[in-house]
């Protein structure tokens, strides 16, 4: 039976409503995309902070400190040259960091101490050359006070039972600490490498041995026959010497020399002057 009119104009206004009622309710849902681009940025944020904290940390050393080692023999080495009066000498320092002496001495250290704990007290240059201009250390004499104050100024960062300082120092003639010297009468130039060594007590800092690194006992006849410049040496082809103070950290000889003496009045000093 064909609709009536009317009823036909009621039925398409039923199914125009319920089309639009679909699409409203359909722009009204949150789109998946839009939810992805929103939640994208914080991921990126946050990826950064994960891999920061997820960084391991570097080795560190800890534990018990038995002897904690100040060594300071500087890394440098002297070119030094006498005339017949000592307003002529001329004295130079040539920078040897690959020589790495200090280092040497923290190891000659750990070999003298067999199962005890050793640890290097760590400080700069700049903090050394501060303590030196505050009270000067000279070429031709150590200040034990000077040195038992830088001790105690760096000593806090790692606390240990003993603190030992190696430092350098002057014999009984003109050179001092480590270098090479030649005298203008003399035939052959000197390689020297002489070092003092100070037991500190941990807690109070006070002194509790010294004694200068020699490779020979500390006699009246072994100075004279072996140390005549007060402290471990030897005699070089006056050739050795340096035309340019510069020239001395490249050269092998000086270099090995040096290390060579260093080891020996150590390894010889050290046993005894460690020993409590």
């Amino acid at each position: 039976m064909p609709l009536h009119p009317l009823n036909h104009l009621v039925r398409l206004f039923a199914i125009a409503c319920v089309l639009s009622c679909l699409t409203a309710f359909a722009s009204a849902q949150p789109t998946p995309v839009r939810a992805a681009t929103a939640a994208e940025p914080a991921a990126k944020k946050t990826a950064p902070r994960a891999r920061t904290e997820a960084k391991p940390a570097g080795p560190t050393e800890t534990g018990r400190c038995q002897i904690g080692v100040i060594p300071i023999a500087g890394n440098l080495f002297m070119v030094e040259k006498f005339g017949p009066f000592t307003f002529t000498d001329t004295y130079a320092q040539v920078a040897v960091d690959e020589w790495a002496l200090d280092e040497l001495v923290v190891s000659r250290v750990r070999a003298a101490a067999p199962g005890m704990s050793v640890r290097r007290i760590p400080f700069t240059k700049e903090e050394l050359e501060l303590a030196r201009r505050r009270k000067p250390i000279s070429f031709f004499h150590s200040s034990a006070a000077a040195l038992k104050e830088f001790a105690q100024y760096i000593a806090p960062r790692i606390s240990c039972e003993r603190y030992v300082v190696v430092h350098r120092h002057g014999g009984n003639q003109r050179e001092f600490g480590i270098g090479i010297s030649k005298h203008y009468l003399a035939k052959q130039a000197s390689l020297f490498a002489m070092l003092y060594i100070r037991v500190y007590d941990g807690r109070t800092c006070e002194l509790i041995k010294g004694a200068p690194a020699l490779m020979t006992e500390d006699t009246y006849i072994e100075r004279v026959l072996h140390n005549p410049l007060g402290g471990p040496s030897r005699e070089l082809d006056p050739a050795m010497f340096p035309d340019k103070p510069a020239d001395a950290a490249a050269n092998p000889v000086l270099r090995d020399g040096v290390r060579a003496m260093l080891t020996a009045s150590l390894d010889k000093t050290l046993p005894a002057v460690l020993r409590q």
